[in-house]
């Protein structure tokens, strides 16, 4: 079973390695050419890869995870890191999905608000105050970690639901959905690597609040990246202001 589990462990770094390259060529190639596709299409596979490992591996181990009473700061340490990865896990999936879903559906977003679509943009904001709910109980050693990602999925399920419906009438809403939801899906790439790759590269032995740095610098620099980026799209096919044109007429 530790075989097992160490394959699917290597096999999520791989993943993790080519999905970390081919992010950059999409960001930075035309949009909608063929580099952009190719590339896109070999993140997307990678990510996808990464996800199915990293959860047959967690899965692996729910059976040690069981049978652990709890009863020392280590074994709750096992419990919050579990419960964190598994939460990572669906976020960034249901972010993955709705950011490739959104191409199929140009023409008209809303055909999206069906149920399963509703459902999982729940499920993210579920996720995250079950988590927030469990640091606040627990008080887990890494707690504060818990608290600095746990908004992300109440963000991502609110801003599913409100694409879907396509609340602000954006022209361009499906853009603006799948240049966030990959490029978070990316900071999701960047932060395993910055927590992972990084520290065994560098040896890096950080400790005390110092520690949740890697987890969360990914995150500080992507988000503005993201508002900033969408914002130059949204001014570019006039959807900027349209929200507000719409609510004085």
């Amino acid at each position: 079973m530790q075989m097992l589990q160490s394959l699917f462990i290597w096999l999520h770094v791989l993943a993790g390695f080519i999905g970390l390259t081919a992010f950059w060529i999409p960001v930075f190639t035309r949009k909608g050419g063929k580099n952009h596709r190719l590339y896109g299409k070999i993140f997307k596979y990678s990510a996808y890869t990464l996800l199915a490992a990293a959860a047959i591996a967690l899965i692996i181990r729910t059976p040690e995870f069981v049978a652990t009473d709890f009863s020392n700061e280590n074994e709750v340490m096992f419990l919050s890191f579990y419960l964190f990865i598994t939460y990572l896990l669906l976020v960034v999936y249901i972010g993955l999905r709705h950011g490739f879903l959104v191409l199929e559906h140009k023409r008209d977003i809303t055909e999206l608000d069906n149920g399963l679509n509703n459902t999982l943009a729940y499920v993210s904001m579920a996720a995250s105050v079950m988590l927030i709910a469990y640091a606040i109980i627990v008080s887990p050693g890494n707690q504060l970690l818990l608290y600095a990602l746990s908004p992300i999925g109440v963000a991502s399920g609110l801003d599913i639901k409100t694409a879907i419906r396509n609340k602000h009438n954006y022209k361009k809403t499906w853009l603006y959905e799948h240049l966030g939801a990959l490029l978070g899906t990316g900071i999701a790439f960047h932060t395993a690597f910055a927590v992972f790759g990084a520290g065994q590269l560098f040896n890096l032995n950080l400790s005390g609040s110092v520690q949740v740095l890697p987890w969360i610098a990914p995150v500080l620099i992507g988000m503005p990246a993201i508002m900033i980026w969408t914002r130059i799209y949204k001014q570019r096919y006039g959807d900027l202001n349209r929200t507000a044109a719409l609510n004085e007429s």
